[in-house]
């Protein structure tokens, strides 16, 4: 499938909702908490700083199936997600490629309903994809593994036959995109699925903002520590096996799936000391990495641009080319330096 440059409104309408959103988030979560949770989540907002607002009525157009269950998978009780097809191919009738986004929030707050990674969906949905949007169990709840045990769930949901066949899903060409802990997330999840007896080896992965190694400094922000210990259930980083257990950086494996790691120079809640390593060490295993370093302060979703978007969106085109060209049946009717 060759490579479409995203269109200017759905850029325009993905600015909408990550800048709009992040406001957002910050208002709740300020009123919510008290003290320090409340000074954290206040930072947090402020690491992802407004772009040009445009009207959220601009969201790319999709066809939305919400709230779709997958414990059966084996994610937490309760734990969904949202499916998004092109609105002018709601039948699913064509197999599609599929990318699972995965929200941020430090693992302890976020959902998929949030109007920024609704329209993330869509956007996914409106660029060819056939878009699903992945909640998962929070900390300090609950702590690693389920999050990641959640999103594994997920992939194994999108890649079941019935599940292909029902939502338009091509099961064999899928990629995961998720924006700071959901970054983790889905590069934890996408390098452990080469190896995985639960689900097939995903084909691509992107991360915004992502903190890759658990163990360093790098990932101590004073700001970020707190959840992040929260969410490995530890007291303290130097003492802290799960540290390592969840970090990306000590799952890559040859034969991992093509990367696209988004990073912004001048952040302060995960520096870019956390990609950079990252990147030169997937590179080494001999997996295919784009390293994309932005001049920008931003956070995560708030790094996207229309640039961004038409390169996150030429790199999932380039790296999802459908396995068939068939219709499925209706059940019932820039590399790193080195």
């Amino acid at each position: 499938m060759p490579a479409r440059a995203l269109t200017s409104p759905a850029a325009r309408a993905l600015l909408a909702a990550t800048a709009i959103g992040a406001l957002a988030v910050g208002l709740l979560a300020g009123c919510a908490a008290t003290g320090q949770e409340a000074a954290r989540d206040q930072t947090i907002a402020a690491a992802a700083p407004e772009s040009a607002v445009f009207p959220l009525s601009a969201q790319p157009e999709a066809a939305i199936t919400e709230d779709v269950p997958i414990s059966a998978f084996g994610a937490g009780d309760g734990v969904t997600v949202d499916v998004c097809r092109p609105r002018d191919d709601a039948s699913a009738a064509e197999a599609r490629p599929a990318v699972l986004a995965v929200h941020g929030g430090s693992w302890a707050r976020g959902d998929k309903a949030h109007p920024t990674w609704r329209t993330i969906c869509q956007w996914l949905a409106s660029s060819g994809f056939v878009g699903v949007s992945v909640n998962y169990r929070l900390a300090p709840a609950h702590p690693y593994p389920a999050a990641a045990e959640d999103v594994t769930a997920a992939v194994a949901w999108a890649q079941d036959p019935t599940t292909a066949a029902e939502h338009g899903i091509d099961p064999e060409s899928m990629a995961l995109l998720g924006g700071s802990a959901g970054g983790n997330l889905v590069s934890l999840v996408g390098l452990r699925s080469v190896a995985s007896d639960r689900i097939e080896a995903v084909d691509a992965v992107v991360t915004l903002s992502a903190p890759l190694d658990l163990t360093v400094g790098s990932a101590a922000n004073p700001v970020f520590e707190p959840s992040m210990l929260d969410y490995l259930a530890c007291a303290d980083r130097a003492e802290c096996d799960a540290a390592i257990e969840a970090s990306p950086q000590f799952a890559i494996v040859r034969g991992g799936p093509d990367f696209l790691v988004v990073h912004g120079t001048e952040e302060e809640l995960i520096p870019v000391g956390q990609a950079t390593p990252f990147a030169l060490a997937l590179r080494e295993a001999g997996i295919r990495v784009e390293l994309a370093l932005v001049d920008s302060s931003a956070h995560s979703v708030g790094l996207l641009d229309d640039a961004l978007a038409e390169r996150i969106a030429a790199f999932l085109h380039e790296r999802l080319q459908p396995s068939t060209a068939l219709a499925l049946e209706q059940p019932g009717t820039e590399e790193p330096a080195p």
